[in-house]
Formats: structure tokens, sequence, C-alpha cells
């Protein structure tokens, strides 16, 4: 059986993306599992080769026509995309098609009308009210999406809320929550936990703070600076990642001798270095509907860190982290945010978390819900 996976992402660099088409791929020996994904440098740290898996990783020349207006050029860019990987996916010839977001969604559906294949949707927000879209943007997404529904054979989500609002919105739809956990196997190895102590030669009596993710708008870095720029506080902030405040940071940490910035790493060693860290941080920004129902891998990597988080007090974010003893929530302004890093520095024991008990949220318990609903579509 011939499966492909489409994104506008690069693959190499998406560890949900290759989780999944591993999961998958690993399942069953007689599957053939094929992805088609877009060539980028944005500073990521490429994912290991994964046997059983062929990645093909498109070129788009209209990308650097710097001399057309933006939108324009991101017209071009969405024409060649879809050129390409439709010439690519014809040939592979699917009988199940994995979408990941909505900007593939009707190349996957021209595909499915081609070759009769499955189609499952994996939105990995809630597509049509997230970070960065323009109001237009947001209603022709959501249009679209409607109008693609019927099409739709099975729909994948990040979380409880998100997986709700679909189905209140667009429609009934057989759905599976798939969380962006990391893969437990891949964290047994020894840990070095004094690594960012000493990488930083961060004193022994400051507690370390660190934020994994995209250096990016949105994802509350203003508000965790400002409050770390009190000094009063004895804590360290590490930053770990990439994007484009990554040179702004540096030059802060330049300034501040509590600020750090750590270069992103593979995502296989993404948890080995946060148990060296003390406390996490997953203070997303209510920027859109999709930032305040998300679960955020940062999240479930902090839990199986065994590091207490400080995180935004969302939803689905708060009920994961009661429900799990996880650590505190916090509204988002400096304020708040400050006065939370210092009962962190009052607290002399921090909060045990124990990964063994968080199985429901590993990567191990989604993989049994997705080979499920690969299984229900054969």
């Amino acid at each position: 059986m011939n499966i492909l996976h489409l994104t506008h992402t690069d693959i190499n660099s998406d560890s949900r993306i290759l989780k999944e088409m591993h999961t998958i791929a690993q399942s069953n020996s007689t599957y053939n599992m094929s992805g088609i994904g877009v060539k980028l440098d944005e500073g990521a740290y490429n994912a290991r080769n994964i046997e059983s898996i062929n990645i093909f990783s498109i070129s788009l020349r209209s990308r650097k026509w710097k001399f057309i207006p933006t939108v324009l050029r991101h017209i071009c860019s969405l024409f060649e995309l879809t050129f390409k990987m439709l010439f690519k996916g014809v040939k592979i010839k699917p009988e199940i098609i994995h979408c990941n977001d909505t900007l593939v969604l009707p190349l996957g559906v021209i595909l499915k009308l081609f070759t009769g294949a499955r189609l499952i949707y994996d939105a990995h927000e809630l597509e049509s009210d997230r970070n960065g879209l323009t109001k237009t943007l947001s209603k022709m997404t959501l249009v679209g999406e409607k109008i693609l529904w019927k099409f739709i054979d099975a729909l994948i989500v990040v979380s409880p809320s998100i997986e709700r609002w679909y189905k209140d919105n667009i429609g009934e739809k057989y759905s599976e929550i798939i969380l962006n956990s990391p893969v437990l196997e891949e964290n047994t190895s020894t840990i070095d936990k004094k690594y960012l102590r000493e990488y930083f030669s961060i004193p022994k009596e400051s507690k370390i703070f660190l934020y994994i993710g995209i250096l990016g708008d949105g994802r509350g870095i203003d508000l965790i600076t400002e409050a770390f720029k009190n000094s009063d506080l004895k804590s360290s902030l590490v930053f770990l990642g990439y994007g484009k405040l990554s040179d702004e940071l540096k030059k802060l940490a330049k300034e501040y001798p509590n600020i750090y910035v750590h270069d992103a790493v593979a995502h296989e060693k993404v948890v080995s270095v946060a148990q060296s860290a003390d406390v996490g941080l997953c203070l997303i920004q209510n920027v859109s509907l999709s930032d305040y129902y998300c679960l955020p891998n940062k999240l479930f990597e902090y839990c199986f860190a065994e590091i207490p988080v400080l995180a935004s007090d969302f939803p689905d974010i708060s009920q994961t982290v009661v429900k799990y003893n996880l650590g505190k929530c916090t509204k988002l302004d400096s304020q708040s945010i400050y006065e939370a890093i210092k009962e962190f520095e009052n607290i002399e024991e921090l909060p045990k978390i124990n990964a063994s008990d968080l199985y429901e949220l590993s990567w191990e318990a989604q993989e049994k819900k997705l080979i499920k609903l690969y299984n229900r579509l054969i």
C-alpha cells in the first residue's frame, strides 16, 4: 500500500510529520511510505535519516523572486508548489493521502480524485484562526476547509478544544487527537543534568528557566525577557531554538548576565537538554484562537524531561497541567510572570515529575490512536 504525506514545510526538520510517517511505516511492512515537502533553510536542525521512508524535498524558485510584490510571490509559490507536488504525487499512486495543514489540502483533494485514495486532514493548528493570518486569509482558509470538508475521510487535531471547534463550526467527522509528544525511548540515554549550567557557567544557586521552541512573535518572549530584567531575580533564563528573534535575543544576552541563548538541537536531543534545566516555560500568548486552544509540543518535552512548567492559563494547557500536576499556570503579563518566577525561586525543592506516570501523554500512546485511524481507512 502506498501512503503519501503532503506538507508545505521541510519534512526533514518537522518532528511531528517524521514521527507519524515512521509510526505507520513500522506498523506494517507492506506499507510504502513517501512524503513530499518543501526544501527550506530556516535554521532548524534536520532530523536523522529514517529507513523505509522516501522523502522528496521540492525547491521553489519563485520564493527567491524578490523583484515582485510579496503577495504575488506567495501566489506564484503556491502554484509552483501545487504543480510540482501534483506531478510527483500522481506518479506515486497513493492509496492514502495524509495532508498536513490547509495549504496542501486542495492538492490532496485533487490527488484523491485522480487516484481514488482515502484522505486524512492533519490540522496542526486551528487552521483558520492562527497567528500570522490576516482577516482575509483567515476567511479564505475557513471557506476552503468547508468546501473540501466532504472529501476528507478522517481528521487529526492536536487538542480537545480544537476538535470541538471543528465539529461545531464545520461538521462531524471521524477524528483523533494526536498530541505532539516526544518519543520516550529516545530519551533513555545517560543524561548530563549539569549540561546547561556548565555550558553557560551558570551559578549553582541560580535556578534555570528554559524556553524551547521557535524564537518568534506571539510566544511570550517579550514578556519573559521583561520579567527577567528585574534585578532582584536570582534565576537564569535560557532560550533554546531558532527564529527571527534569535539575533535580538543574543544582543539582549550580552546586556543581561542572566539571559542566555542556545542554538537549536536535534529533536531527539531536546528532552535531554531540558533535563539540565529546573523549570520549563510554556507561555503562549493569546494572539489567535489556535494559540488559546493549543497543546504545544514544548509542554510535553518539559514534562518528559521531568521538570515542572510555568505555563499559560489557557483551557487545554491548564487542564493538562492540573490533571498531571505538572507545575503552575499564570496570566500573560510580565508582572504575573515575574511573580510566578519568584514563587518558584522561593521553593526549596521543586515539584517532582515522574515520566513513567505520563503514559497517556507519550508518543507511544499517540501511536496507538494513529494506527487505529489508519486501520479504519484501509
